[in-house]
């Protein structure tokens, strides 16, 4: 599939632009991983976020005597450490292709100076963060 297609289908990205979804796809950068490969660690710097076009990535944390507890589970057309855009801080977790996968990595300096030219995207991000939140607090 085409960067550009893939991006315009995001709910993150809803009412852009065609030309909007061009300049993002132009700083995406276009990554695989093998089933069970990680992607990044807790506690490495946060450079950016990712989308899964293709496969699962679960985010993980470990307990001291080295459990795994799963925080979450993505899927194709679903955003993950969008965090570390905003607060510019680590990775607070781990995360790793539970299948073959293919993501889109967005470096956080270029998506930002893309928010400085298009405050929309921002917003949308706003939205799309605020209902995982009300999910995940209304979760039984």
């Amino acid at each position: 599939m085409n960067i550009t297609n893939f991006l315009a289908t995001i709910p993150l990205f809803k009412g852009l632009s065609q030309a909007q979804c061009d300049e993002l796809a132009m700083i995406a950068t276009d990554q695989e991983f093998a089933k069970g490969r990680t992607i990044f660690d807790e506690g490495e710097p946060g450079v950016g976020f990712f989308l899964v076009m293709t496969g699962l990535v679960k985010i993980y944390k470990l307990s001291p005597d080295g459990k795994e507890q799963i925080i979450h589970i993505f899927g194709p057309g679903e955003p993950f450490a969008e965090a570390a855009v905003f607060i510019g801080s680590s990775y607070p977790a781990h995360a790793m292709a539970l299948a073959d996968s293919r993501v889109l990595f967005l470096p956080r300096q270029g998506f930002i100076n893309l928010i400085n030219r298009h405050p929309e995207l921002a917003l949308n991000m706003l939205a799309t963060l605020s209902l995982r939140l009300k999910k995940f607090a209304t979760m039984p």
